[in-house]
């Protein structure tokens, strides 16, 4: 059990990199879920990463609801991971270490899909440079 700890939400979690349980690196912190108590304190209670996140925190809301549907629509079989509860968050330092696998996260699918249906497609994007 993680004991509760008080952070400066915009400086110790916004935009530092997500790390899964294996090092592997699965994307940023592009904005946070919060909550408010019955006495008024704000408590954050996830962490939410993809671009759609990340456009809603900059105001670009129709935006980033497109950009949540174009996901769901690349990783139909799960609903939402774009969200990351707090409870999955094993350490926050420089980062933010998860106790989840990288393709639990949003942003792994994502890019995985586009590299699978774009970048290959690309001239020598299969080869390195010679």
């Amino acid at each position: 059990m993680t004991t509760a700890r008080r952070l400066w939400a915009g400086l110790q979690l916004l935009d530092r990199q997500l790390v899964d349980r294996a090092d592997v690196l699965c994307g940023k912190v592009d904005d946070l879920e919060l909550d408010e108590t019955d006495d008024g304190r704000v408590l954050v209670t996830g962490l939410r990463s993809g671009g759609g996140a990340l456009a809603r925190r900059f105001g670009a809301r129709a935006l980033g609801s497109w950009l949540e549907r174009t996901h769901r629509a690349v990783d139909p079989e799960h609903e939402d991971r774009t969200f990351i509860p707090l409870g999955r968050v094993r350490h926050i330092a420089s980062h933010v270490q998860l106790s989840l696998d990288h393709g639990d996260v949003a942003n792994w699918h994502t890019e995985r899909w586009v590299a699978d249906h774009v970048i290959d497609h690309i001239p020598g994007a299969r080869h390195a440079p010679e």
